[in-house]
């Protein structure tokens, strides 16, 4: 699939060094940074959603409780 943006001038100068020094071609940087910004659109997604979920339902104070017999036998199994 192809891809028509517009850029300003000082922005493509810039992508351009970065290119010269990567030794990348132009539509790897661009399909890389397209990425990245999916991949934190996701991320920001999945926090929001946590923060969403402990709002509704907060962490209980026993509720990550392990005794210390269960942290031995945790250790042995290391």
């Amino acid at each position: 699939m192809s891809v028509t943006i517009e850029l300003d001038e000082k922005i493509l100068e810039e992508i351009d060094e970065a290119i010269e020094v990567l030794q990348e071609k132009r539509e790897d940087i661009f399909r890389e940074a397209f990425r990245e910004l999916a991949k934190k659109k996701r991320e920001a997604e999945v926090a929001r959603q946590y923060v969403e979920a402990y709002g509704k339902n907060p962490v209980q104070s026993d509720e990550f409780y392990v005794d210390e017999e269960q942290l031995v036998e945790a250790w042995k199994n290391l």
